[in-house]
């Protein structure tokens, strides 16, 4: 299931996937339309009384040919002024906002169906303008197909409508980050389940346990981000060969091409040898990261947004604090959230794999650090980041999540004492750490 749905998630992230999809539905249309035409002994217009408006009729071959020509001709030409549009939307996505937020403006539904309906009515009339006249017969024999051809028209022009108004609302600031967030949201949804079942797996110390000396290094098929990582599978894999599997790597991960993805722990003596390939076949490599397994994908996407307002070329620390908001609010359901297991058993309870799991202070440092670098010298930024991390105080209650934390902000307060110029923004920024850490140990 899980492998369908990462299908799922690469289908939709392409561009031509749902174009595609509605060519493929205008061929079969034109097909189904020229069905009914053919079945239709006697022209519409004279079957049992029952006749089309007369706005609607054609009484020429030649006239349903040229309207189909008009359909076809304008259709792709407006195709391509959508695609034109899409391309400035693109570009103007990646100058302002980090060339990781194109991928969102490409997996937008709104865009690929107004871009699809635009060349299915064109495969359509074409198609359909094919077969006109062919036969020689009258008119009314291609009823169906040329006044199908006209609703279809209609509909492109509806789409027009809204694919101008979804460009506009895209490349919004607060739209962009909300759409981010929404991403970002699911993602931790899928990772971090409100409640963790004992049988999916344990939290457990790893320096603790005694895996035995017999291990194999299990090395990279190829270089590149890890995309996916199927633990039920290796869990299959690890029963049927008794053993234990190691993952040291997590989705979001860069493998260079000499670098390990995890450890194979077995007695030989009793069990036949896994081999590295079966390992390897149940983690996914890929060119770019996604959002499907890797939260912090998520995380940078919204930091990248706010490093950019930030900067001064484009200066906008508004954008700057909705960005922040979202992430804290983020960082906020994950400290809510029980922590992930990383010891996974089978039936028999035996300990199968072990995986890498992400400590809540790597998604701080994820979340804030690029951030903070480029806006640590404006005391009223600070402040603003500050007052969105107070409210994770009253929920912060793990100790080491509490102690991660704390040691940020006191990184953070040295940080301060070097750039922060201001002398009353700096005893701000000052007293508010001070009262977030004392918060912190109560």
């Amino acid at each position: 299931m899980k492998k369908f749905g990462h299908l799922y998630e690469k289908l939709r992230s392409s561009f031509w996937s749902v174009p595609l999809v509605m060519i493929l539905m205008a061929l079969l249309l034109a097909w189904l339309m020229r069905t009914l035409d053919n079945l239709a002994a006697l022209p519409l217009s004279d079957r049992q009384g029952w006749s089309l408006p007369s706005l609607l009729q054609i009484r020429d071959t030649e006239s349903a040919r040229a309207l189909l020509s008009v359909i076809a001709g304008s259709t792709i030409t407006v195709a391509g002024t959508v695609f034109s549009i899409t391309m400035v939307a693109l570009t103007l996505a990646s100058n302002q906002y980090g060339p990781h937020l194109v991928r969102n403006f490409i997996r937008d539904r709104g865009t690929q169906v107004s871009l699809g309906i635009f060349l299915a009515t064109f495969t359509y009339a074409l198609v359909t303008m094919r077969v006109i006249g062919r036969s020689g017969g009258a008119l009314g024999s291609y009823g169906f197909s040329v006044q199908f051809a006209l609703l279809l028209t209609l509909a492109s022009i509806g789409c027009l409508v809204y694919f101008i108004h979804n460009v506009a609302q895209s490349i919004q600031a607060d739209n962009i980050t909300q759409r981010v967030y929404s991403e970002f949201y699911q993602s931790i949804n899928r990772e971090y389940p409100e409640t963790t079942d004992a049988d999916k797996g344990q939290l457990f110390d790893v320096s603790r346990l005694k895996l035995g000396n017999n291990q194999m290094a299990v090395p990279t098929s190829r270089s590149g981000y890890v995309q996916f990582i199927d633990r039920e599978k290796l869990i299959s894999i690890a029963r049927q060969y008794n053993c234990c599997i190691k993952i040291e790597c997590h989705p979001g991960s860069f493998l260079h091409s000499w670098n390990d993805i995890g450890r194979i722990y077995q007695d030989q003596n009793n069990s036949p040898a896994l081999s590295q390939s079966q390992v390897q076949s149940a983690i996914l490599i890929g060119s770019l990261p996604t959002s499907e397994q890797d939260v912090v994908f998520c995380i940078q996407q919204l930091s990248q947004i706010a490093v950019r307002a930030l900067s001064s070329g484009i200066n906008d620390p508004f954008t700057a604090y909705s960005s922040v908001e979202r992430l804290v609010e983020g960082l906020g359901k994950v400290l809510l959230r029980p922590e992930l297991p990383n010891c996974f058993t089978d039936s028999s309870n035996q300990l199968r794999l072990i995986s890498c799991r992400l400590e809540f202070s790597q998604l701080l440092s994820a979340a804030l650090d690029e951030i903070i670098e480029h806006g640590h010298s404006n005391g009223v930024f600070i402040l603003h980041l500050l007052n969105s991390l107070s409210n994770l105080t009253g929920i912060c209650r793990r100790k080491k999540d509490k102690s991660a934390l704390s040691d940020y902000l006191s990184r953070l307060s040295e940080d301060s004492d070097f750039y922060i110029k201001s002398a009353s923004d700096l005893n701000a920024i000052k007293e508010k750490i001070s009262d977030i850490q004392t918060r912190l140990t109560d």
